[in-house]
């Protein structure tokens, strides 16, 4: 997850003409490892003794979060309200903010967004912070379609958790069921590409790479049930960014 979040902030600079210095690359990556473990385990950090293998993940966990502090005092000033607003949504997500007993995740609908806008702040705004001029037409056109892409990815993953998941989220398949849920994935994924050819140009390295991962996550989607394996969503979807930048990268 650590390296898709990565890659879409290399895709982000290259966008915008940097390649980005290796401090605010070695921030991006650790803030995203350091926040998915934050929320998958936080839990387990605090109510349970932590086993061999616990103790590894928190122990990892505090590293990637001591080389966010080492490299965070190296942000320029307009980076670090990226860096805020992302903090923000990542603490609301796994802890009570305002309320005794539940978190925002676990409000109704607004789990899907939660994890879209920490996304972009790490992968489109932290990147065109960084550099000397901040660029807010390219930052709304990367918003935009990394946006689209974000929210399409994660709906195989609410497929796939839909029988777990508490009827109270109420995430989309839950809502709308999965059938429905597909046909708005596969309505967005268009939008995505005719917003991506409308902003950047059929011929824009962003787009004809677009092409190929928008049509990529359109299959998946369209394969993807409540009783998918674990490793379809979190494992092969979520390594669809890699990809993204490396044919980018290729273009």
């Amino acid at each position: 997850m650590a390296l898709s979040v990565l890659s879409l902030a290399k895709i982000s600079l290259l966008a915008a003409g940097s390649s980005g210095n290796i401090l605010l690359l070695i921030f991006i990556f650790f803030g995203a490892l350091s926040a998915y473990n934050f929320i998958k385990f936080y839990p387990l950090f605090t109510t349970q003794k932590l086993d061999l293998n616990n103790r590894l993940i928190f122990m990892l966990t505090l590293m990637g979060l001591l080389s966010c502090l080492i490299t965070f005092f190296f942000l320029p000033y307009r980076a670090i309200i990226f860096v805020a607003l992302g903090f923000v949504f990542v603490l609301g997500y796994a802890i009570p903010l305002g309320s005794k007993f539940s978190n925002w995740r676990n409000r109704k609908g607004w789990k899907l967004y939660l994890v879209v806008l920490s996304w972009i702040c790490l992968t489109v705004g932290l990147p065109l912070a960084s550099k000397s001029y901040f660029d807010p037409l390219l930052f709304i056109k990367l918003g935009v379609l990394q946006g689209i892409y974000i929210l399409v990815a994660i709906l195989p993953f609410e497929i796939g958790d839909m029988i777990s998941d508490e009827i109270s989220l109420q995430t989309l398949p839950q809502r709308y069921g999965v059938r429905r849920v597909k046909r708005i994935g596969f309505v967005l994924l268009g939008l995505g590409l005719l917003f991506s050819i409308y902003a950047f140009g059929l011929d824009s390295r962003i787009t004809r790479s677009s092409i190929f991962i928008f049509v990529l996550l359109g299959g998946c989607l369209w394969k993807s049930h409540p009783k998918q394996s674990v490793y379809y969503s979190r494992f092969w979807v979520e390594s669809f960014p890699i990809f993204w930048y490396l044919l980018f990268y290729y273009f």
